[in-house]
């Protein structure tokens, strides 16, 4: 009965930021205590006609490529063969200019190595032909000073995750997706649950995909395309972005690193999940590759959950945060990005939500 209570609270609050316009639909995922809630409003689509949505439906996950399939994916590789020492410069591995090339590797996991934020990569290389974007892109961010002194300071940076990408590639010698799909593989999902890049090329139906916002190249909604223009350039697949998934396949893979955290395994190694997750460095708002509940000033989680909480947010409008004590996994699939990427409501919603979500948990307790 009180989980009755518990979902139709959450529930009635998803119902309300669909009517406030803060998305066009949610889903969200709860697990604790063994159990798994799954919560649905809204619409997946508002253009051209309203589409209601579905449980099962699969978001563009954004920034959660991140986390969940570039970090995801080092983590299992290092498991098994350690051709990476995060502490060591990354010119070991990569043919850099100086500067960047004596970086360690683990700063580009928790963004303090001094590279900016952002850059339209993309303007440049749709005009490139060639198979090796990546190794262009790489190029191009060579060609652009640093923002800081590496250690100096945290900025949220895209550009680190394009470098840890194309070094994901050059050491393992195989594309990322290729390895990604390796390292999903040493679990099975239920079969409720998609994650992967690329879906339309998989044979997913496009009527299963929430869209996004409108292609400023085609003027056509994005639906099944990444929306990150950088990594559409690069053909859809990076660690920045262009993960696409489900609750299911969001939480599920959560619940798997969960338990790798908290167990020995065979699959993943537990001290090689807790050197990602448990690393901190001064009051900087990342591990590697994973965000803390606060960032520059903002908590989405309004910092109610305990100080062992990892997460991140995604530009589409998704997001999850595991907190490590209470054994809790919260996780909002939304495309607040749809039809109008401007829309920033979810920004003052999150905290609500996440408020909302542990004072339900502590009712049912």
């Amino acid at each position: 009965m009180a989980s009755c209570k518990m979902i139709s609270s959450l529930s009635q609050l998803l119902k309300e930021a669909v009517e406030n316009g803060v998305f066009p639909g949610a889903v969200a995922g709860i697990f604790y205590n063994s159990n798994k809630y799954i919560i649905q409003a809204g619409y997946k689509a508002l253009c051209p006609f309203p589409e209601p949505l579905e449980e099962t439906d699969i978001f563009d996950l954004a920034s959660l490529t991140k986390p969940l399939a570039l970090t995801f994916t080092f983590m299992y590789l290092l498991s098994k063969e350690s051709k990476v020492d995060l502490y060591t410069p990354i010119g070991n591995y990569l043919d850099l200019r100086k500067d960047l090339a004596e970086i360690p590797v683990y700063r580009f996991f928790n963004h303090t190595a001094g590279l900016k934020a952002w850059y339209p990569f993309y303007k440049e290389l749709k005009k490139e032909k060639g198979t090796d974007k990546l190794g262009l892109l790489i190029k191009k961010i060579e060609e652009l000073s640093l923002e800081y002194f590496p250690g100096e300071k945290c900025l949220y940076s895209d550009l680190n995750y394009f470098i840890l990408t194309y070094l994901l590639e050059k050491v393992y010698q195989k594309d990322m997706e290729t390895l990604f799909e390796v390292a999903k593989s040493v679990f099975t999902f239920s079969r409720k649950a998609y994650l992967g890049f690329k879906p339309l090329e998989k044979g997913i139906d496009q009527e299963k995909i929430v869209p996004t916002s409108v292609c400023p190249w085609s003027k056509k909604i994005l639906r099944g395309v990444v929306e990150d223009e950088n990594t559409r350039a690069l053909g859809g697949v990076s660690g920045v972005a262009g993960l696409f998934g489900n609750i299911y396949g969001v939480l599920e893979i959560l619940e798997f690193l969960l338990k790798a955290y908290k167990e020995n395994t065979d699959i993943i190694s537990q001290e090689i999940v807790k050197e990602f997750l448990d690393f901190r460095e001064g009051n900087f708002n990342f591990s590697l590759g994973f965000m803390l509940q606060s960032l520059n000033g903002y908590s989405a989680t309004a910092g109610v959950f305990s100080d062992k909480t990892v997460g991140h947010l995604g530009f589409t409008g998704c997001s999850f945060f595991v907190d490590l004590e209470r054994e809790l996994i919260v996780v909002l699939l939304t495309n607040r990005v749809h039809p109008d990427r401007n829309n920033s409501k979810i920004r003052d919603f999150r905290p609500v939500f996440h408020k909302a979500v542990l004072e339900s948990l502590e009712s049912i307790r």
